[in-house]
């Protein structure tokens, strides 16, 4: 009976860990996929026109947005961009804000898991 309990327990923690959100990367970078992406993480950030950071969305398991740029009556601007975890959860693809932590859905996005590749 202990060590049935026990196996019962052990098969639930494991199956928990299965929706567990994982670090992942996008399976293609074409244009119709940035352009969704880029799509999500505007209405994210609350702006209709934004410039994603430099680098591989199909290597790099987060993703940028830049800041806008200075008015023309600003010097420098101490403007942050926004940073995005990519996650794969459940078998779908998400952005993850690193700053609230909200996550947003990349519909129709694939992703694969960063520990395989």
């Amino acid at each position: 009976m202990k060590y049935r309990i026990l196996s019962v327990s052990l098969l639930a923690g494991l199956s928990a860990c299965q929706g567990a959100p994982k670090p992942a990367v996008l399976t293609d970078a074409s244009p119709e996929t940035i352009a969704t992406v880029t799509g999500v993480l505007a209405a994210a950030v609350d702006r209709a026109q934004i410039e994603l950071g430099a680098g591989d969305l199909t290597q790099d398991t987060f993703v940028s947005v830049l800041p806008p740029p200075p008015g023309p009556l600003e010097g420098n601007s101490p403007a942050l961009p926004a940073v995005f975890d990519i996650i794969l959860m459940d078998g779908d693809c998400y952005v993850q804000d690193r700053t609230t932590g909200t996550m947003y859905p990349l519909n129709g996005v694939k992703c694969r898991s960063a520990s395989a590749s």
